[in-house]
């Protein structure tokens, strides 16, 4: 591949979990431009694309819904092996049984498939059938997928996929690992297509990441990305990040695996669904609104649960607090801090949480949060939570219109984990002070008292309007005027309300100490001729 592929595709993930190429994003959702540019078999596509000299050929899957375009020669070749004697590489065959496969799994959620081809102006591949183009990324990724037409205004739109045609140099252990990682998550990106495709770059790779997940769990694609967000929750889930920060796309992955393990498949089914309906409105407001009307549920009471969920991640794996697989997800990056402690102008985004970690072992650890004076307290929320190195032991949960606070036993704990959350859909980073505090220190913002009751309500509130920033230097992603999201009132039918909100309200989810979590069996692999 020729140079000047952005280097951010180089990225690789960190330390600690599986090392994993970004895989590159879907071209920017301009109908007709691929199109006008031309399919990776014209001189004048923009590379990967196949050299004048090479002989391209095809392949029909045989379920009939691919068309798997190739060469035996030059520098796009697969590799030639043909096993079975059929005359088509077998490496061409498992491209066509993966893509089957992965299309047969998607429909079977619920999800749209991608329409036909056969009316896209030009080169169409030959046929209605979805296009797979194997060439040559490099390493400069390894697939995208290309849209080219719409069939209805900006929605229901169709393209073809471009696919690494050998993967050499790519280290995945196997090209089954390779072809079913890239297949699952760049057809989903036709899959968001088939629906809208402008999404933006955190709901288009981070739902892409989650349904490669679903699809396959031992495939570790997930587990690849999850430190991009786990090193940076203050970062905020509603606006893109561009440059070097792109990998947090991928890592926004976790969240959606947490709404599908949460709340299930219906809800990112639904969130495509609503995008539709709502063809203007941002992914995190289409969100709220699925989870208000199916789920008697909010994005705010969404976030707070993911933010209490990220803290059994990695070492912290506990069973019976979590994701299925936390343990193969990298830890969750915390600010050490001294007690007793006392911020006095902590500033947290929308959908984002800041996290301090302090000593454990007194009696009890306490902590507030007050807003600044005159600032909305809607959808804030404290966690507080005892842990040690291996497990998380118990977490306390404040949320209401009040200032909030909330304390944890911990006295068997190592040290204690506190996380302002923020979890509107929308709105400005919002100031308040944080003290926290422990079990006979002088400390009058956060004193230390009798434990309260369990109240026993869920966290979250009706989030507030207003455009986000998420402290990074990045452009709000929202704009002021953007309204709340459509729908009747609960009168006429529409909308649940989340759970009310209660002065101080608290839960206590108190955890086994138990052995760490252990990784969910691995389904076998499917039979591969």
């Amino acid at each position: 591949m020729a140079s000047g592929v952005p280097a951010l595709l180089l990225l690789l993930t960190g330390a600690g979990t599986p090392h994993r190429l970004l895989h590159e994003e879907a071209v920017a959702p301009v109908p007709g431009v691929a199109a006008e540019s031309g399919r990776p078999t014209s001189a004048t596509a923009p590379v990967p694309r196949f050299e004048p000299t090479e002989t391209v050929e095809s392949a029909v899957s045989a379920g009939e819904r691919f068309r798997v375009h190739f060469t035996r020669q030059g520098p796009n070749a697969v590799p030639l092996a043909d096993a079975d004697g059929s005359g088509v590489p077998d490496f061409v065959e498992l491209v066509g049984r993966t893509y089957e496969r992965v299309a047969t799994f998607y429909a079977g959620l619920g999800f749209r498939l991608p329409p036909d081809d056969a009316t896209t102006p030009g080169d169409n591949g030959g046929d209605g059938r979805f296009d797979v183009y194997l060439v040559d990324f490099a390493r400069h990724g390894d697939g995208a997928f290309r849209m080219e037409t719409c069939l209805e205004g900006a929605t229901r739109c169709t393209g073809y996929m471009l696919q690494e045609n050998d993967f050499a140099g790519y280290g995945y252990p196997s090209d089954e690992e390779a072809v079913e990682t890239l297949a699952s998550h760049e057809f989903f990106h036709a899959v968001q297509a088939a629906y809208r495709p402008d999404l933006g770059g955190i709901a288009s790779e981070g739902t892409a990441v989650w349904a490669t997940e679903r699809f396959e769990p031992a495939l570790d694609d997930l587990e690849g990305f999850t430190h991009y967000y786990l090193e940076s929750p203050d970062r905020s889930l509603l606006t893109d990040p561009s440059g070097p920060g792109v990998g947090f796309n991928y890592g926004a992955g976790l969240f959606f695996q947490f709404a599908g393990e949460h709340f299930g498949d219906a809800l990112l089914v639904a969130l495509l669904e609503e995008s539709v309906r709502q063809p203007e409105a941002r992914w995190p407001l289409l969100l709220d609104t699925c989870l208000r009307r199916d789920f008697a549920s909010s994005f705010a009471a969404a976030f707070a649960r993911f933010s209490a969920w990220n803290l059994g991640t990695g070492a912290r794996a506990t069973p019976g607090h979590g994701y299925a697989q936390a343990e193969g997800y990298a830890p969750l990056v915390t600010t050490a801090t001294a007690l007793p402690a006392s911020l006095a102008s902590l500033r947290v985004a929308a959908a984002s949480s800041r996290i301090f970690e302090v000593a454990g072992g007194a009696s009890f650890v306490s902590a507030t949060f007050e807003p600044e004076p005159g600032t909305d307290p809607a959808g804030l929320s404290l966690l507080v939570a005892a842990v040690t190195d291996e497990a998380v032991l118990r977490v306390v949960e404040a949320a209401g219109p009040e200032g909030l606070r909330a304390q944890v036993p911990a006295h068997d704990a190592t040290h204690v984990v506190v996380a302002v959350v923020d979890g509107r859909p929308q709105g400005l980073g919002r100031y308040g002070r944080l003290c926290i505090a422990a079990t006979g220190q002088d400390a009058t913002c956060a004193p230390v008292s009798s434990p309260p009751a369990d109240a026993g309500t869920d966290a979250g509130t009706t989030p507030d309007a207003g455009p986000t920033d998420a402290g990074t230097g990045d452009p709000d992603a929202g704009h002021p005027e953007e309204p709340e999201p459509p729908g009747p009132s609960v009168a006429e039918g529409g909308c649940q309300a989340a759970g009310g909100s209660l002065s101080g309200a608290l839960i206590a989810l108190l955890l086994g100490q138990g052995l760490r979590v252990r990784r969910r069996p691995r389904p076998s692999a499917p039979p591969r001729s």
